[in-house]
């Protein structure tokens, strides 16, 4: 069975040869190619390159785009920064007061260097893969990005005391959205995966969810022209988790390692495939035998479910994390019929 139909024939509830499975290796790329960090984030080819050498070496059911948002951000005028081997970040937001959202103009998606590296990315994996195995897309939701642009605290600030001009920036965001994650899916994209960074219940009130970003999203996710992913992006999804089910073309949900699978199912029912909850930041120091045991125990949890995906969580996998860390886990799924 291809990658293709083993992930999506899970989706639908269909019956699969075995657990599909992906892990974040869109940054361990750069380690299996030699890449210069700096270099692999800006030449679609050499991202290109690393996600060839991580199917090689891994054979995921699932392979990502760059895992960059803060390419999205630079669109809008904020400035990134390289630290260590790491993705890069933002280093400025271009505006830090809601006084100056109507500065800000949507930028040119065809045009800008930054959205050319992530759609010519997608265009060249999926181009190599895509009647094999899915490309996932990643894009900033419109309710995430405004933290990019304008930084966390300025973006609560204008959530919660200046709502109309709160509304007009996410009204800027959504248009780019659409439109951003539509070329992605134009480019070849399988699917669309957003983040939940800033939405989450240790920034933002369960009321600021249920009355202002969720209705966003369900806007916006109305107008995608294919499947999305949502990923909790770090933090935990449990105490907004039944929010999500009600929106648009939504196909799963990337879960904290923190949150509960059977906690999860309760809330959002048999359908929406679930994706999780290996936490990719502990493998950088876990040796191979632990690794062995979280991965058994997570497969013997979900034996029954037919909507489930083993992934890792968080954010990318470390740029150090030893080969065999992963390969362990590899090796048991490629098992797991």
């Amino acid at each position: 069975m291809l990658p293709i139909e083993r992930v999506f024939g899970t989706i639908l509830g269909k019956p699969v040869d075995r657990v599909p499975f992906t892990l974040t290796t869109s940054l361990y790329g750069a380690k299996l190619t030699n890449c210069e960090i700096a270099e692999y984030y800006c030449n679609p080819d050499k991202y290109f390159r690393g996600q060839m050498a991580v199917v090689s070496e891994f054979e995921p059911d699932i392979i990502f785009s760059p895992f960059a948002l803060a390419k999205e951000a630079e669109a809008f005028g904020s400035i990134s920064t390289y630290s260590g081997n790491n993705p890069p970040n933002i280093k400025k937001p271009v505006i830090s007061d809601f006084s100056e959202i109507s500065s800000l103009k949507l930028p040119d998606i065809e045009n800008h260097p930054g959205l050319i590296y992530l759609s010519e990315s997608t265009r060249l994996l999926s181009g190599q893969y895509k009647d094999q195995i899915p490309v996932a897309a990643i894009c900033t939701s419109p309710t995430e990005l405004p933290a990019l642009i304008m930084g966390i605290e300025g973006w609560l600030d204008t959530l919660l005391f200046h709502p109309e001009e709160a509304k007009q920036l996410m009204e800027l965001t959504s248009g780019f959205f659409v439109s951003f994650a539509n070329s992605l899916l134009a480019a070849g994209a399988s699917c669309i995966v957003t983040l939940a960074n800033f939405s989450n219940p240790t920034i933002i009130t369960r009321k600021i969810a249920e009355e202002t970003m969720i209705p966003v999203l369900e806007q916006n996710y109305a107008q995608i022209n294919g499947p999305i992913i949502f990923h909790h992006g770090g933090p935990r999804l449990i105490p907004f988790l039944d929010l999500f089910p009600r929106l648009p073309n939504l196909a799963g949900l990337v879960i904290s390692p923190k949150d509960s699978f059977e906690e999860t199912r309760q809330i959002v029912g048999k359908e929406i495939t679930i994706f999780g909850n290996l936490n990719g930041q502990m493998l950088l120091k876990a040796n191979p035998e632990t690794i062995k045991k979280w991965t058994c125990a997570i497969l013997e949890n979900r034996k029954d479910d037919q909507h489930f995906i083993f992934a890792s969580s968080n954010a990318d996998i470390p740029y150090d994390t030893p080969l065999e860390n992963l390969k362990v886990i590899t090796r048991i799924l490629k098992n797991s019929a």
